[in-house]
């Protein structure tokens, strides 16, 4: 049985309850783009706003401790009202800085739990700096496109099989890495196609297997368009991060 827990953290598509096996592929794994940017832009306006009230409670702090010590070393008699009156402004903002503190490490937490998708992978470990960049290509009319898929899978279909079969990461990341070619659109259009085969032969535990792994090539895909790099630049860092 295919273990389907890791996906729990990676959003792979803001459409995937909707689909529908006999779509086609660019369908299928269709992704809400601009809903899924704005949900990270309004996380992250939230961040600042919250680190920005923080900052500002930790600078009136330090000003009102500096008055205090100020007051304490001066006549203490005369400036007793005072000194007292700014004790109770200095324990009211340490308590709102411990507030604001309380904030920010829930929204850290919140953050961390976050689903990974093309837009998070490609921070922290995914710079485009390391990557060679794909250059453009020119537009394919639809028979060169079904040429070039009918010339691959002739050279290449015993490969496809044999990642759509692997379970392990380790072994999905050795394969691609012994051969790269596989990282392509070619392969996850072949390893669609067999899932609904597999579908309509109603073998559907093979079908999860190889979905599991469509979905796999599919993310290293809209990874790499995400960073405009070519795919086999950069399915290791993919493996590296969701393992």
């Amino acid at each position: 049985m295919v273990d389907y827990s890791v996906w729990d953290h990676i959003e792979v598509s803001d459409d995937e309850d909707e689909t529908h096996p006999n779509i086609d592929t660019a369908s299928l794994f269709r992704w809400r783009h601009q809903a899924r940017v704005e949900r990270m832009e309004q996380f992250q306006k939230e961040k600042e706003e919250l680190d920005k009230g923080c900052r500002e409670c930790k600078r009136k702090l330090a000003e009102c401790l500096k008055k205090v010590k100020e007051l304490e070393l001066a006549e203490p008699e005369s400036g007793r009202g005072e000194l007292e009156k700014l004790q109770a402004e200095a324990q009211q903002l340490r308590n709102e800085e411990k507030s604001w503190e309380n904030k920010l490490e829930e929204l850290r937490k919140k953050e961390k739990n976050m689903p990974w998708n093309v837009d998070t992978l490609s921070k922290d470990g995914f710079s485009k700096s390391v990557f060679n960049v794909k250059p453009e290509e020119k537009e394919e009319t639809e028979e060169q496109k079904e040429k070039k898929h009918k010339s691959f899978v002739e050279r290449y279909e015993k490969q496809i099989k044999h990642f759509g079969m692997l379970r392990r990461w380790d072994d999905s990341q050795k394969h691609l890495s012994e051969h790269p070619h596989l990282v392509c659109e070619e392969t996850a259009n072949y390893l669609v196609i067999w899932c609904i085969d597999l579908e309509v032969e109603e073998k559907h535990a093979l079908m999860e297997q190889v979905a599991h792994q469509t979905i796999v090539m599919q993310f290293i895909l809209e990874l790499a368009k995400s960073l405009k790099v070519d795919p086999r630049a950069c399915f290791r860092q993919f493996f590296t991060k969701i393992k």
